[in-house]
């Protein structure tokens, strides 16, 4: 089996289309869905606490040491 990775942006309407439409042929699969990354994707982790949230802008990398 060949295996094709793809760089795309996501935030272009023809080329998440397209990537949909490829994989709609139901002859294509994906390995690794967590690596395609969407907004809804992004919700989710937001919900379920995989995101932290920084209370200090200024300096986050201060914070993520603590």
């Amino acid at each position: 089996m060949a295996t094709i990775t793809l760089n795309y942006n996501a935030r272009n309407n023809i080329a998440a289309k397209t990537i949909e439409y490829i994989l709609s042929l139901g002859v294509f699969k994906v390995d690794n869905p967590k690596t395609t990354h969407t907004f809804d994707n992004s919700i989710r982790e937001l919900q379920s606490g995989e995101v932290s949230r920084l209370k200090n802008v200024e300096n986050p990398i201060a914070e993520i040491l603590q």
